[in-house]
């Protein structure tokens, strides 16, 4: 596993146990890394603005969190269903749902989870 691939698992499993700003820190991370290879850059961006937005609805910012949920999703919208082990059609859709409660001002919000494709899990056991 090379280090961006480090710092993107790590950033999922920061993110998937709600410590959001530190996901978020995770992906910054991992964008620093690409260098000059920027075929990512978005996708990376994306998962750093979803982590974001549920940063922001943690502080009950709202508004903040909507902004980020739009830009998240669209990062996210050029990046097959299936990229760099996640399971994007899956969050990007999550993230729809997400906002969309928010857009509807329902009183309770749960955060997605990322989740990993079945071959990206192997791998990262060997």
């Amino acid at each position: 596993m090379n280090d961006i691939d480090a710092q993107l698992a790590l950033g999922v499993e920061l993110f998937n146990r709600g410590e959001f700003f530190e996901a978020h820190e995770a992906m910054e991370d991992a964008m620093n890394l690409l260098g000059d290879d920027t075929r990512d850059w978005d996708f990376y961006l994306g998962l750093l603005r979803a982590s974001v937005a549920n940063h922001k609805l943690g502080d009950g910012e709202i508004a903040s969190a909507r902004l980020h949920l739009r830009a998240a999703l669209k990062f996210l919208a050029p990046y097959p269903d299936r990229h760099r082990g996640i399971k994007l059609r899956e969050f990007r859709s999550a993230l729809s749902a997400e906002l969309s409660r928010l857009e509807s001002e329902a009183d309770t919000v749960t955060p997605p989870r990322i989740e990993r494709a079945a071959e990206a899990a192997e791998k990262l056991k060997t």
